[in-house]
């Protein structure tokens, strides 16, 4: 069997879809269609049954995807192990951070890093849902998390502190017509973080699920948005809502996997993000 098609099978059960499978995979969701009515023929049998809900693992379909699992946590041990030997300055280096901390913190530095170390090429992982360092969907996370996983190692600095905004403008309006902008799902009731807050009557409006459309949102005059001191206080045209002194929020840590912790990029990489970190660590509490 092909082992493109074999990972090919496990992105589909991840992702239910073939177009999810492709986006994953970096290949037109086509490719992921051939690859896996190729290894049907090869194997003379259905491995997924098609339902509404998406492709779901037929018996054969399981019995192979768990032997498939097998197979691929052993390549990833060896190709992380094999990663971990590497002691030149050189090569790729993914990095999972959250979005606005790369734009906002980290991008100003990354010239006199690169500058530093011209061999190391970036890779930078932006996205919403969290990454495995631990599969190699990245060597390095610059994470906020109260629990990591004890499958990594690293350093915790401190916790970053969030409270209250708005503009001048929304917080002379009269407090009746105050609205929390949302983040995630329809909330029913008022969520704790609002019965916490110094306006615990207002309701909840809208989903705006990142920092940078719930701090644009509250630029605009749109509500009040709980937001990390380090955008809120720079943004000039927001000031705090409320007297009550910012809330420590997530501890911030830099994860790696324990056999990548002695590779020279990655080394170099987390040198150069707790020393942006510690830096910045006035505006991460809220203390500028």
């Amino acid at each position: 069997m092909d082992w493109e098609e074999i990972k090919t099978l496990r992105a589909v059960v991840q992702y239910k879809t073939v177009r999810g499978a492709g986006d994953a995979l970096g290949v037109h969701h086509t490719t992921v269609g051939r690859r896996i009515e190729s290894l049907e023929a090869s194997l003379g049998t259905n491995l997924f049954n098609r339902t509404p809900d998406g492709l779901l693992l037929t018996a054969a379909g399981e019995r192979l995807f768990a032997v498939a699992q097998t197979f691929d946590e052993a390549l990833i041990d060896a190709e992380r192990s094999i990663a971990g030997l590497d002691d030149e300055l050189s090569g790729p280096l993914t990095v999972t951070m959250p979005e606005p901390l790369l734009t906002s913190l980290f991008m100003p530095e990354l010239p006199a890093f690169v500058e530093q170390n011209p061999s190391v090429e970036l890779r930078f992982d932006t996205s919403l849902s969290i990454r495995d360092v631990a599969r190699r969907e990245a060597d390095f996370a610059v994470r906020l998390d109260n629990n990591p996983p004890e499958t990594l190692v690293g350093k915790r600095l401190y916790a970053y502190t969030e409270t209250a905004y708005a503009t001048p403008e929304y917080l002379s309006r009269s407090p009746k017509t105050h609205r929390w902008l949302g983040w995630g799902q329809s909330m029913q009731g008022a969520p704790e973080w609002v019965q916490s807050s110094e306006f615990p009557n207002c309701p909840v409006w809208g989903v705006f699920p990142t920092i940078p459309a719930q701090q644009a949102a509250t630029r605009e005059g749109l509500g009040l948005a709980i937001l990390p001191c380090l955008f809120g206080d720079a943004d000039p045209r927001l000031q705090r809502a409320g007297k009550k002194p910012p809330v420590k929020s997530r501890d911030i840590w830099l994860l790696t996997h324990n056999d990548l912790r002695r590779t020279a990029r990655v080394q170099a990489f987390m040198s150069f993000a707790e020393d942006v970190l510690r830096r910045n660590k006035q505006a991460l509490l809220g203390e500028t």
